[in-house]
Protein backbone atom coordinates (compact mmCIF):
# COMPACT_ATOMS: atom_id res chain seq x y z
CA UNK A 1 0.00 0.00 0.00
CA UNK A 2 1.40 3.40 -0.97
CA UNK A 3 2.33 6.00 1.59
CA UNK A 4 -0.35 8.42 0.37
CA UNK A 5 -3.06 5.76 0.66
CA UNK A 6 -1.96 4.90 4.21
CA UNK A 7 -2.12 8.56 5.23
CA UNK A 8 -5.56 8.89 3.64
CA UNK A 9 -6.89 5.85 5.52
CA UNK A 10 -5.47 7.10 8.82
CA UNK A 11 -7.01 10.52 8.26
CA UNK A 12 -10.40 8.95 7.45
CA UNK A 13 -10.25 6.85 10.61
CA UNK A 14 -9.40 9.97 12.63
CA UNK A 15 -12.44 11.79 11.23
CA UNK A 16 -14.71 8.84 12.01
CA UNK A 17 -13.51 8.58 15.60
CA UNK A 18 -13.97 12.29 16.17
CA UNK A 19 -17.44 12.24 14.67
CA UNK A 20 -18.44 9.77 17.41
CA UNK A 21 -16.72 11.70 20.19
CA UNK A 22 -18.87 12.27 23.27
CA UNK A 23 -19.38 15.72 24.80
CA UNK A 24 -16.10 16.81 26.34
CA UNK A 25 -15.53 16.69 30.08
CA UNK A 26 -18.94 15.29 31.00
CA UNK A 27 -18.21 11.55 31.20
CA UNK A 28 -20.49 10.54 28.32
CA UNK A 29 -19.61 7.35 26.43
CA UNK A 30 -20.70 6.93 22.82
CA UNK A 31 -23.09 3.99 22.42
CA UNK A 32 -24.86 4.01 19.08
CA UNK A 33 -25.92 6.02 16.03
CA UNK A 34 -28.94 5.46 13.80
CA UNK A 35 -30.62 7.70 11.21
CA UNK A 36 -28.62 10.72 12.38
CA UNK A 37 -29.42 10.08 16.07
CA UNK A 38 -26.46 9.70 18.41
CA UNK A 39 -26.86 8.14 21.86
CA UNK A 40 -24.43 8.36 24.78
CA UNK A 41 -24.59 7.05 28.35
CA UNK A 42 -22.80 7.69 31.63
CA UNK A 43 -22.99 6.55 35.25
CA UNK A 44 -25.94 8.05 37.07
CA UNK A 45 -25.94 9.65 40.49
CA UNK A 46 -28.48 6.99 41.46
CA UNK A 47 -26.62 3.77 42.24
CA UNK A 48 -25.57 1.62 39.30
CA UNK A 49 -28.01 3.17 36.85
CA UNK A 50 -27.05 4.85 33.56
CA UNK A 51 -28.08 8.30 32.37
CA UNK A 52 -28.64 8.84 28.66
CA UNK A 53 -27.98 11.60 26.17
CA UNK A 54 -29.43 11.72 22.66
CA UNK A 55 -28.93 14.29 19.92
CA UNK A 56 -30.08 14.84 16.37
CA UNK A 57 -30.76 17.56 13.82
CA UNK A 58 -34.27 18.09 12.48
CA UNK A 59 -35.60 20.29 9.68
CA UNK A 60 -37.84 22.40 11.92
CA UNK A 61 -37.59 25.47 14.11
CA UNK A 62 -37.04 25.28 17.88
CA UNK A 63 -40.56 26.64 18.33
CA UNK A 64 -42.02 23.79 16.24
CA UNK A 65 -40.15 21.24 18.36
CA UNK A 66 -41.33 23.00 21.51
CA UNK A 67 -44.93 22.70 20.29
CA UNK A 68 -44.54 18.91 20.15
CA UNK A 69 -42.92 18.72 23.59
CA UNK A 70 -45.70 20.83 25.13
CA UNK A 71 -48.55 18.90 23.52
CA UNK A 72 -49.16 17.30 26.88
CA UNK A 73 -52.12 15.12 25.94
CA UNK A 74 -50.24 13.34 23.16
CA UNK A 75 -46.97 12.17 24.69
CA UNK A 76 -48.00 8.59 23.87
CA UNK A 77 -47.42 9.35 20.17
CA UNK A 78 -43.66 9.68 20.69
CA UNK A 79 -42.69 8.63 24.23
CA UNK A 80 -41.96 4.87 24.53
CA UNK A 81 -44.33 2.99 26.89
CA UNK A 82 -46.34 6.13 27.63
CA UNK A 83 -50.03 5.17 27.81
CA UNK A 84 -51.46 8.51 28.90
CA UNK A 85 -50.38 12.01 29.80
CA UNK A 86 -51.99 15.26 30.82
CA UNK A 87 -51.34 18.76 32.09
CA UNK A 88 -52.07 19.07 35.81
CA UNK A 89 -51.29 22.74 36.41
CA UNK A 90 -49.51 25.82 35.12
CA UNK A 91 -47.86 27.53 38.10
CA UNK A 92 -46.41 30.33 35.96
CA UNK A 93 -46.15 31.46 32.33
CA UNK A 94 -43.17 29.24 31.63
CA UNK A 95 -43.80 26.38 34.09
CA UNK A 96 -46.03 23.32 33.82
CA UNK A 97 -46.85 20.33 36.03
CA UNK A 98 -47.30 17.24 33.84
CA UNK A 99 -48.45 13.68 34.55
CA UNK A 100 -47.35 10.62 32.56
CA UNK A 101 -48.30 6.95 32.94
CA UNK A 102 -45.82 4.34 31.70
CA UNK A 103 -46.59 0.67 31.05
CA UNK A 104 -44.10 -1.96 32.21
CA UNK A 105 -44.12 -5.63 31.10
CA UNK A 106 -45.96 -8.03 33.43
CA UNK A 107 -45.36 -9.10 36.19
CA UNK A 108 -43.66 -5.82 37.07
CA UNK A 109 -45.76 -2.84 38.13
CA UNK A 110 -46.47 0.11 35.87
CA UNK A 111 -44.89 3.48 36.65
CA UNK A 112 -46.17 7.01 36.70
CA UNK A 113 -44.38 10.32 36.99
CA UNK A 114 -45.33 13.85 37.97
CA UNK A 115 -42.84 16.38 36.70
CA UNK A 116 -42.33 20.12 36.76
CA UNK A 117 -41.34 21.49 33.36
CA UNK A 118 -39.67 24.88 33.07
CA UNK A 119 -39.07 26.54 29.68
CA UNK A 120 -36.46 29.25 29.12
CA UNK A 121 -35.53 30.94 25.85
CA UNK A 122 -32.35 32.93 25.30
CA UNK A 123 -33.38 36.08 23.44
CA UNK A 124 -29.98 36.50 21.80
CA UNK A 125 -29.17 32.94 20.65
CA UNK A 126 -32.72 31.64 20.27
CA UNK A 127 -31.81 28.51 22.25
CA UNK A 128 -34.74 26.98 24.14
CA UNK A 129 -33.94 25.06 27.33
CA UNK A 130 -36.49 22.78 28.94
CA UNK A 131 -35.79 21.47 32.43
CA UNK A 132 -37.93 18.65 33.85
CA UNK A 133 -37.73 17.49 37.47
CA UNK A 134 -39.85 15.02 39.41
CA UNK A 135 -42.59 16.24 41.77
CA UNK A 136 -43.65 12.87 43.25
CA UNK A 137 -45.79 14.31 46.08
CA UNK A 138 -47.78 16.72 43.90
CA UNK A 139 -50.76 14.36 43.62
CA UNK A 140 -51.77 11.20 45.49
CA UNK A 141 -50.23 7.95 44.29
CA UNK A 142 -52.46 5.43 42.53
CA UNK A 143 -52.92 1.84 43.68
CA UNK A 144 -50.72 -0.80 42.00
CA UNK A 145 -48.64 1.88 40.27
CA UNK A 146 -45.12 2.84 41.35
CA UNK A 147 -44.51 6.60 41.42
CA UNK A 148 -41.10 7.60 40.03
CA UNK A 149 -39.47 9.51 42.86
CA UNK A 150 -36.29 10.70 41.15
CA UNK A 151 -36.09 12.06 37.62
CA UNK A 152 -34.30 14.91 35.89
CA UNK A 153 -34.26 15.71 32.20
CA UNK A 154 -32.95 18.61 30.15
CA UNK A 155 -33.83 19.46 26.55
CA UNK A 156 -31.83 21.88 24.40
CA UNK A 157 -33.38 23.15 21.17
CA UNK A 158 -30.59 24.94 19.33
CA UNK A 159 -31.30 26.76 16.05
CA UNK A 160 -28.96 25.87 13.18
CA UNK A 161 -28.72 26.47 9.43
CA UNK A 162 -30.40 23.08 8.80
CA UNK A 163 -33.15 23.59 11.35
CA UNK A 164 -32.71 22.60 15.00
CA UNK A 165 -30.16 20.62 16.96
CA UNK A 166 -32.14 18.66 19.57
CA UNK A 167 -30.31 17.40 22.66
CA UNK A 168 -31.86 15.53 25.57
CA UNK A 169 -30.13 14.37 28.73
CA UNK A 170 -32.18 12.08 30.97
CA UNK A 171 -31.72 10.29 34.25
CA UNK A 172 -34.17 8.61 36.61
CA UNK A 173 -34.53 6.04 39.34
CA UNK A 174 -37.76 4.15 38.55
CA UNK A 175 -37.67 2.49 41.97
CA UNK A 176 -39.78 -0.43 43.07
CA UNK A 177 -39.04 -3.93 41.79
CA UNK A 178 -37.16 -3.02 38.62
CA UNK A 179 -33.61 -4.46 38.72
CA UNK A 180 -30.83 -2.07 37.68
CA UNK A 181 -29.83 -4.28 34.75
CA UNK A 182 -33.32 -4.08 33.24
CA UNK A 183 -33.34 -0.29 33.55
CA UNK A 184 -29.86 0.00 32.06
CA UNK A 185 -30.81 -2.27 29.14
CA UNK A 186 -33.17 0.51 28.01
CA UNK A 187 -30.71 3.39 28.47
CA UNK A 188 -29.89 3.28 24.75
CA UNK A 189 -33.08 1.88 23.21
CA UNK A 190 -35.47 4.30 24.92
CA UNK A 191 -33.79 7.55 23.82
CA UNK A 192 -33.24 6.09 20.35
CA UNK A 193 -36.94 5.19 20.02
CA UNK A 194 -37.95 8.57 21.46
CA UNK A 195 -35.91 10.50 18.91
CA UNK A 196 -37.03 8.27 16.02
CA UNK A 197 -40.64 8.98 16.98
CA UNK A 198 -39.92 12.71 17.21
CA UNK A 199 -38.37 12.61 13.73
CA UNK A 200 -41.61 11.13 12.40
CA UNK A 201 -43.64 13.75 14.25
CA UNK A 202 -41.63 16.53 12.63
CA UNK A 203 -42.17 15.04 9.17
CA UNK A 204 -45.91 14.59 9.76
CA UNK A 205 -46.27 18.24 10.84
CA UNK A 206 -44.98 19.51 7.47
Amino acid sequence: MGTFRKILLLFSAFLMLNSFKAPQGEGWVYEREKEGIKVFTKKSAWGKLRDSRAEMKVASTPEQMLAILTDFNNYQTWMPRCKKSRLLARPSENEYIVYTYLSVPWPLKDRDCVMRMRIDKDAKSGVITITQTSEPKYIKEENNVVRIQQMISTWKLIPSSQGTLVINEYGSNPGGDLPDWIVNSQSVENPLSTFENLQQKVVSKK
